[in-house]
């Protein structure tokens, strides 16, 4: 990455962050894009494939801390990549492992404040798959919003109408672990919708 990049990157991360991902990126080669919001991931990761280098995505809606927490999730693919290819389980004991080491840097150095600090250090007990997953970092996650706080799906209450981003309309059934059965209106078709997903409340219908 070229100081103009890192430049750029500087306004989407912490501060004190900065110079430990210099440090990590100068020694990997590949693409980091951040990207508009996606309602369906925070970020990704793609290996080489076809002669063009790897490359890792985020959303650049995220506040500063859940950006580099999604970027060192991504990363440490990418480092599991390059030892081991397409071996181990997307997110097995290897990249549980790099996580965990990476994001144990940023807690040393201070990057977060204490109280995400605490919750980050039980987080990486057992890194889930998503951090979506973990529900008391979203929430801390939240506080740190530059926008005001979007309203939920566990928020709303069980029988609540709501739409979703993309403008689609369903009724809140009942929770499933980190799920929610919901019924779609138009269609009576019923999913299963993330607990955290950002809804708009709509008055019922008369």
């Amino acid at each position: 990455m070229t100081e103009k990049e890192y430049e750029i990157l500087g306004k989407y991360v912490p501060e004190t962050s900065l110079p430990i991902l210099k440090k990590w990126f100068e020694q990997r080669f590949f693409l980091l894009k951040i990207t508009k919001k996606r309602s369906t991931k925070l970020g990704d990761f793609r290996h080489a494939f076809n002669g063009k280098p790897c490359r890792i995505s985020v959303n650049g809606n995220l506040n500063k801390y859940s950006f580099l927490i999604t970027l060192t999730h991504e990363f440490a693919h990418l480092l599991v990549w390059d030892k081991h290819q397409n071996e181990p389980k997307s997110h097995g004991e290897e990249w549980k492992t790099e996580f965990a080491k990476l994001m144990h840097v940023h807690l040393q150095r201070g990057v977060f404040p204490p109280d995400l600090e605490k919750v980050l250090i039980k987080h990486l007990q057992n890194p889930p798959a998503s951090s979506q997953v973990d529900m008391k970092l979203v929430e801390t996650l939240k506080k740190y919003n530059n926008t005001p706080p979007a309203l939920l799906l566990k928020e709303i209450p069980e029988g609540a109408i709501f739409a979703l981003e993309n403008k689609r309309v369903f009724k809140k059934m009942e929770k499933r672990r980190t799920r929610i059965l919901c019924e779609e209106v138009a269609t009576k078709k019923r999913y299963l919708i993330h607990c955290v997903a950002e809804v708009v409340l709509l008055p019922l219908s008369k």
